[in-house]
């Protein structure tokens, strides 16, 4: 007669259970280069590899959306692939000469193309990252607060800009690469660290606001894209604290905003006041209403009361630039209307300046004449690389997006709205690589997020009020 088995002891069998366990491997979370992207974008900044982060994030990212079937793609996706084909294309006029230009060194030609190359598809997987990750995976308002989080550190690199102006050091990369490399300008820039750009704006040296981007144009042109997700993720009804402390925060932000003597800037903050107030006027928010008008009459108060308005007056009788950009963006467009279709592959440098066909590189001005074409505004470089038509498209997608994120009545939505006309008014002025699209880009996955509904399936929990619909 068989005896029964006698039962382990409750120990014995947890000991037993855990053996069988399989071993748990350990992950990143979900969405960990994004954050790493954002979060982490002042380590990459100090390692040199700030204009290159995105370039690297950009592998996890594409190794994520290789496993993902099917693939979302955001609105008028289209458009933007004929861009990047056209790009691909237009490399057939790279050794055709175009009129009034000289070509440069070919290895200043080449890690310029290849940069340009790099960085847009870049930028197409960031887009493309974002838009596949449901709101459970990665929530909306974390995406937010990772984007408020690099508004902070803008604004305190604007402040270390003023506060010790020829702040920089060697970053580590400087140390690895070749001095061949090192040795362009343009390299340099992106890889040395520096808190400011110091220029003769003013008719004496001054310092504008760099920090932690390469240029002061792209740090002025990355704030105010940040602004805008940083006050969606401040704003919560009925919360008071966070009400005063995003008004706090944006009158501390003005004092670099003007000193960075950023004319553009100016304008587009100030396009930004007049859309918020008609938005919340549509709504019909008289709360919000209330912060939007009290936190303008404070920053009024704050600019008449302070030297801030001589600055800006300053800045209005000192335009020098004006007639070097005028000049610039007029080649780039003759430039075009010689190869409207393709364009000239990259970019070149022109003859001459606004003063002087005969104004030339000097050992006393190095930097006199012989300026790329496009660097006064990316769709001045792209209407030369790639033509009328690649100005026609790199457009016309931005405009789309705008087109058909009009029915979307949230604060995202809104968000996203405003960015793409910021981004549009932007590219006349400012140039958008290699960060200013990535940012731009990702505001088009947000506001595409939440466009949508994801499945019952995978759909994480409701987003915050703030977010939802008017």
């Amino acid at each position: 007669m068989l005896l029964a088995e006698r039962p382990l002891p409750l120990e014995r069998l947890e000991e037993v259970r855990r053996r069988r366990r399989p071993p748990r491997r350990w992950r990143l979370p979900t969405g960990w280069p994004l954050w790493a992207a954002l979060v982490l974008y002042p380590i990459w900044w100090a390692l040199g590899l700030g204009a290159f982060s995105c370039i690297i994030l950009a592998i996890p990212m594409t190794s994520t959306l290789l496993k993902r079937r099917p693939l979302r793609y955001p609105p008028a996706f289209g458009i933007w692939l004929l861009f990047l084909l056209l790009n691909v294309f237009s490399l057939i006029m790279l050794p055709v000469h175009a009129p009034n230009t000289t070509e440069g060194s070919f290895s200043g030609r080449t890690i310029s193309l290849v940069l340009h190359f790099i960085q847009l598809g870049s930028a197409t997987v960031f887009l493309l990252y974002l838009v596949n990750m449901t709101q459970q995976e990665l929530p909306q308002r974390r995406v937010l607060k990772w984007m408020g989080a690099l508004f902070l550190v803008t604004i305190g690199g604007g402040y270390l800009a003023l506060a010790d102006p020829h702040f920089q050091f060697n970053a580590p990369l400087e140390y690895v690469l070749p001095h061949g490399i090192t040795s362009n300008v343009y390299v340099h820039t992106l890889v040395h660290p520096a808190a400011a750009q110091v220029q003769n704006v003013l008719g004496f040296s001054a310092p504008r606001p760099a920090a932690p981007w390469a240029y002061t144009n792209l740090w002025g042109n990355n704030l105010s894209i940040l602004l805008v997700w940083f006050c969606i993720y401040m704003w919560e009804p009925k919360v008071v604290k966070r009400h005063f402390r995003l008004v706090l925060v944006i009158a501390i932000a003005l004092v670099p905003i003007i000193y960075s003597l950023n004319r553009g800037l100016w304008i587009g903050l100030l396009f930004s006041i007049v859309f918020v107030i008609f938005q919340v006027a549509k709504r019909g928010d008289l709360r919000a209403m209330f912060y939007v008008l009290a936190a303008t009459a404070c920053g009024a108060v704050l600019f008449i009361a302070t030297p801030l308005n001589s600055v800006v007056h300053q800045r209005a009788s000192h335009g020098q630039s004006n007639d070097i950009r005028a000049f610039i963006d007029s080649q780039s467009f003759k430039g075009a209307l010689e190869s409207p279709l393709f364009g000239w592959g990259d970019s070149r440098k022109v003859i001459g300046s606004s003063q002087s066909i005969a104004v030339g590189p000097s050992p006393s001005c190095p930097l006199c004449g012989a300026v790329n074409l496009g660097s006064t505004g990316e769709i001045w470089v792209v209407m030369f690389d790639q033509g009328l038509l690649g100005a026609l498209l790199y457009l016309g997608f931005f405009a789309a997006v705008w087109w058909k994120l009009r029915s979307n009545t949230t604060l995202i939505g809104a968000g996203g709205r405003l960015i793409l006309l910021l981004s549009i008014f932007y590219t006349f002025f400012y140039n958008n690589l290699p960060t200013g699209l990535i940012l731009t880009m990702l505001s088009i996955g947000i506001a595409t997020r939440g466009a949508r509904a994801d499945p019952p399936s995978v759909a994480g929990p409701p987003t915050d009020r703030a977010l939802g619909p008017a």
